[in-house]
């Protein structure tokens, strides 16, 4: 590496101006460690502090498990890995990374040459990746007020191991009473934890209800949240009995309605043969006035039949 470095600062003695004197004047400004995000542009913050008209030749950046260079620049042309780069070479050293992955952690040293001397300062990097929404659930699926239940709270795909929190519908945190576990995962070189936590309540309160799963980094800071809604058991059969009574109601009407019907029917028959059965004795009395008049037409004409 350094024999490198020298055999470019001679090309430079070639090709460029006479690098100018200015001491120890001006230094090479970069933050001692980068937190970075997996999939993510990192952006490394470098200036120079101490000197306005500067510009860079080349840049020089080499991880410490490394022997080969990780990023070089010399005349606007880069080389080693293409996911690294100068953010703005104009602007100054900053160092851009593209497409972060998790074998960029560690600690690095950086170089840069310019017409005013050569710096060089060492940083770390530091790889984390944001957990997935969380997935939550109960056991029973439908719980019991006053009864035993289990609130679960899933989240996966981050890194490094973070914290889950629990709060009921006033604020209150109830993690305390829950228990974490963190399951962690390293496949070609993707690094992941998945967070599960479990909340048991021995006699739950319903009305304690929403609960909040919190889920925060390793950082504290907060990656997402959850709200769990709790089906409770009294409430659903609470509606079954009261659809129950209102089917009841509508068919204790039903058959309500359906006797007095019945009994109006029956009345209106009853009334109609009592009215036939009124009119029947007036008739009988025609019928024997016809039956007499027969007679005393047979006595006037001589018919003596009824004569013994």
């Amino acid at each position: 590496m350094s024999s490198r470095i020298i055999m470019l600062f001679s090309v430079f003695s070639l090709f460029t101006p006479a690098v100018r004197s200015t001491g120890d004047a001006w230094i090479l400004d970069c933050p001692s460690s980068t937190v970075a995000i997996a999939g993510q542009t990192t952006v490394i913050r470098c200036h120079f502090r101490g000197i306005k008209d500067i510009s860079i030749f080349a840049v020089f950046l080499t991880k410490d498990t490394q022997d080969k260079t990780t990023f070089e620049m010399y005349r606007d042309k880069n080389s080693g890995d293409p996911r690294f780069s100068l953010e703005n070479q104009k602007m100054g050293p900053s160092l851009q990374i593209s497409e972060t992955m998790f074998s960029d952690e560690g600690q690095y040293s950086y170089r840069v040459v310019t017409d005013s001397g050569d710096k060089e300062v060492e940083f770390s990097i530091s790889v984390t990746a944001k957990y997935k929404d969380p997935i939550t659930s109960t056991w029973p699926q439908t719980v019991t007020e006053g009864k035993l239940a289990d609130l679960y709270c899933n989240a996966t795909d981050g890194y490094p191991a973070g914290f889950i929190h629990w709060f009921d519908r006033s604020g209150t945190n109830w993690t305390m009473n829950s228990e974490l576990i963190k399951v962690r995962n390293d496949s070609n070189g993707v690094k992941s934890v998945a967070l599960s936590s479990k909340l048991t309540f021995k006699s739950i309160d319903i009305n304690i209800a929403p609960f909040r799963c919190i889920v925060f980094n390793s950082k504290y800071v907060q990656d997402g949240e959850s709200t769990l809604e709790i089906q409770s058991a009294i409430r659903e059969e609470t509606k079954d009995s009261s659809g129950s009574n209102t089917t009841n109601i509508v068919a204790g009407v039903m058959v309500i309605g359906s006797l007095i019907v019945g009994l109006l029917f029956a009345l209106l028959c009853f009334r109609k043969r009592n009215a036939q059965h009124g009119r029947r004795p007036s008739t009988h009395p025609i019928l024997n006035y016809e039956q007499g008049k027969a007679s005393e037409d047979d006595l006037e004409n001589g018919d003596n039949s009824f004569e013994h």
